[in-house]
């Protein structure tokens, strides 16, 4: 039995009281005792051992609700275009890319790219073709809906002028029909899958990386929407006792009927390691221009997205998990993306809460201001992304100007009483979560707060917080066990070099964990 008090002037329970502490009591993992030092002191068996944390404030382990874990470690080794602001730049970095990996052999994967900053041309097969005639290049946009292929890796997937656009899908084609390289949504989907398990790295060795960066961004526990590569690579690390990062995995769409197969139920697993819900795919996204939207895009007329799955399969698809005792979690961009989601959990909601399930919508970023109380009503957990809100001011700006939405919605979805949980989609954005608590509490960036829509409140410290905290817990149905600093629940925490409740808001982003704890046991800068 291992048993330590942690001391610190400033422990914040983020309780919606202003509580705070200054001395946790920890016992093979779990906190049994918090409160003032001398009265915890006092609990104290002999042979406790004692520890001051540093920095100016401690709060509880940040959850990131929605990141792609596989892709971040990945990332890690990848071709990395997000800085390149033209096509030029970004073909310069390409070329030096696959010079320094020249003898390999497999895909070249990576990208990042946003041609939505780029003024001298777009994305083309030719283009990459000159840099690399036979290693096959597949390099995916920066939101991860769009991927960007050279002629081999067409060849590869067996996409020519013949194949026709899967479902929710679109393979962008010149004046002949023939492909121009780039795939939006499901036509991407199973390129992409195959680029990756193609590549020559170890997704275990990466993913040991990824965590160390995690914890030394505070981040405990993920909600990880990866594939089942990532799921299998995390399996090996718990089993091997290298998983130092709470894991709440969710299953892709393919693999759904496979997972109910095999028994798989949201919520079984330990303490390390739990099952999450299925992902599914209502749209595609704004920077794409494949968001569902309810009017075509301000700046492509005849456009309004992409409906990846309709009402009546994906209502489908949540009955049949719902039934199989896994939970759901649905992308949805644009408004009429959200109403579809929102209309298909209606219809799920009797059955989700006799099983004791939550759903949730990814993302649900663009709303119709009548479908915000529909979150609360349905019980539905909205999964945010603060950061790409502050990213996407200018696509707002051009793509949906002038419209009566509710666009990034937190706050007037936590009044309304709707359970918020934050995360940061990276490596779609970086996954520091205190980037995301400035966006939320600035609403919008350091440079322009409240964004483009100043007419929604921005949120106060403790609620960002909490959103990335308690919130995440919540949204996984963990809210008994982890996500916040009480008696009984797993110790997990974070010391920062500054308090964010005394921080100007437009430096939060500035916040360094100084050290960070999992179940009770030094993890990040303690030594």
């Amino acid at each position: 039995m291992v048993t330590t008090l942690y001391r610190h002037p400033a422990i914040h329970l983020l309780d919606g009281r202003g509580g705070t502490a200054d001395a946790l009591l920890v016992r093979d993992g779990v906190i049994v005792a918090i409160g003032a030092a001398a009265e915890v002191a006092d609990r104290a068996p002999a042979g406790t051992a004692m520890r001051d944390l540093p920095g100016a404030a401690v709060i509880a382990g940040f959850h990131d609700a929605h990141i792609h874990t596989a892709s971040l470690a990945r990332s890690l080794d990848e071709l990395d275009l997000r800085e390149t602001t033209s096509l030029g730049e970004a073909l310069a970095a390409i070329d030096r890319f696959v010079r320094s990996r020249e003898g390999g052999d497999g895909w070249i994967t990576g990208g990042r790219w946003d041609a939505n900053r780029w003024s001298d041309g777009v994305p083309s097969r030719a283009a990459l073709d000159r840099i690399s005639p036979v290693r096959p290049l597949c390099l995916s946009s920066v939101d991860g809906h769009s991927v960007w292929l050279n002629s081999a890796a067409l060849a590869a997937a067996g996409i020519d002028v013949t194949t026709a656009d899967p479902a929710g899908g679109r393979i962008e084609r010149d004046r002949d029909g023939v492909p121009t390289g780039i795939l939006r949504e499901t036509a991407a989907d199973a390129v992409i899958e195959r680029a990756e398990r193609e590549t020559p790295a170890d997704l275990s060795v990466l993913l040991e990386r990824a965590q160390d960066r995690l914890l030394a961004e505070g981040i405990t526990h993920v909600t990880d929407l990866d594939g089942e590569d990532a799921r299998a690579a995390f399996l090996r690390l718990r089993n091997a006792g290298e998983l130092r990062v709470r894991v709440h995995k969710g299953t892709p769409a393919h693999a759904l009927e496979d997972a109910i197969a095999e028994g798989r139920r949201t919520g079984d697993g330990d303490d390390w390691f739990t099952n999450g819900p299925v992902k599914l795919f209502s749209d595609g996204s704004l920077g794409s221009h494949t968001a569902s939207m309810g009017a075509d895009f301000a700046d492509q007329p005849g456009n309004h997205g992409v409906e990846v799955l309709d009402l009546d399969e994906l209502s489908r698809l949540v009955a049949l998990a719902v039934s199989s005792g896994i939970a759901v979690a649905t992308h949805a961009i644009g408004d009429r993306a959200n109403r579809t989601v929102l209309d298909a959990y209606e219809r799920a909601h009797e059955d989700a809460v006799r099983a004791g399930l939550r759903l949730r919508v990814e993302h649900a970023q663009h709303l119709r201001p009548e479908d915000v109380a529909r979150f609360a009503q349905l019980g539905v957990i909205a999964s945010l992304q603060p950061t790409h809100w502050a990213s996407d001011i200018p696509l707002v700006s051009r793509m949906l100007g002038g419209r009566t939405l509710a666009s990034y919605a937190w706050s007037a979805l936590l009044d309304a009483g709707a359970v918020v949980a934050f995360g940061s989609d990276a490596p779609v954005e970086p996954s520091a979560p205190m980037l995301g608590v400035q966006a939320a509490v600035l609403r919008g960036t350091a440079a322009s707060p409240g964004g483009v829509e100043p007419g929604l409140r921005p949120l106060g410290v403790e609620e960002a917080l909490s959103a990335y905290t308690a919130g995440p817990a919540f949204a996984a149905g963990l809210d008994g066990r982890v996500g916040s600093l009480a008696v009984g629940m797993r110790a997990d925490f974070v010391a920062l070099d500054r308090d964010p409740f005394t921080t100007e808001p437009s430096e939060l982003g500035t916040i360094r964990p100084v050290a960070t704890v999992v179940d009770g046991l030094p993890a990040f800068g303690l030594g």
